[in-house]
């Protein structure tokens, strides 16, 4: 059952359209229109393929900046500068953006994306992603009190340890969690490190938690994956696709929290 709602018809939202499990937009940038796909567990500006940064003549910083994926691959991404950014009604000018690069081992689904809009240019606005309606909106804080309503309900706050990413704990049979907001996960993730120091003698690939408290509120019962994970200690999975299939979700970056609007309690 999907809780919440957006209203389709708002000219503030973005339509999004759902390919594989996740969430496509489409970005002005420059004179390119480009369908990216968004990546709340990506704290980069954006990533672009090889092509589309030929066609708009980006030009490289000479610099490179360094991440690793969930395996633990470290790579290496060149940077360019591209002059004007447009995401809705919201508009970014010299904005440094990444090659899309993956390790062989790992490579991104592809789904129609082009590259990858993560959480850098949105730190200022609450994002509202509403999947049933296919909608996505960035809400400022200077909106009127109406349109901000949108982001009220019961909240958790980020971890202070992951400098304003949407990362927070939660409450379940296995104890406390600490997970990481992802759309550019397909589903409900804890990585088998957590799991067998929680519950040494389980062997499945997923588990059902009972519980699942965020804010107060009890979401579960849900089902995680268990994936073997290699990820930076401080964190223990990702709240994937099968969340946002079910509920509207704000990710309040000025505020530094999660938001659950008119979340049904169960």
């Amino acid at each position: 059952m999907v809780t919440g709602s957006c209203v389709a018809a708002d000219p503030r939202a973005l339509p999004i359209r759902i390919a594989g499990n996740f969430p496509l937009v489409h970005v002005q940038i420059g004179d390119e229109d480009v369908e990216l796909e968004f990546d709340s567990g990506n704290s980069g500006s954006l990533s672009l393929t090889q092509a589309v940064i030929d066609r708009l003549h980006a030009t490289p910083t000479g610099e490179t900046s360094r991440g690793m994926d969930a395996q633990g691959n470290v790579i290496v991404y060149p940077k360019y500068r591209i002059p004007r950014v447009q995401i809705g009604a919201a508009v970014f000018a010299d904005v440094v953006v990444e090659l899309d690069v993956h390790d062989p081992s790992y490579q991104a689904a592809q789904v129609g994306q082009q590259g990858f809009l993560g959480t850098t240019l949105l730190k200022r606005y609450e994002v509202v992603l509403d999947y049933a309606h296919r909608s996505m909106r960035l809400i400022s804080p200077d909106a009127a009190r109406a349109e901000a309503a949108a982001c009220e309900g019961p909240s958790v706050p980020f971890s202070p340890a992951w400098h304003g990413e949407p990362v927070t704990e939660a409450a379940t049979d296995l104890g406390t969690v600490t997970l990481w907001w992802d759309t550019g996960t397909p589903g409900m993730v804890l990585s088998r490190r957590f799991v067998q120091t929680a519950h040494p003698h389980l062997l499945e690939n997923s588990l059902t938690t009972k519980q699942l408290l965020l804010g107060g509120t009890n979401f579960g019962p849900v089902q995680f994956q268990i994936w073997d994970l290699s990820l930076p200690p401080g964190f223990d999975g990702f709240v994937g696709y099968d969340f946002f299939a079910q509920h509207v979700v704000c990710l309040d970056f000025p505020r530094s929290r999660v938001v659950l609007p008119t979340a049904a309690i169960k």
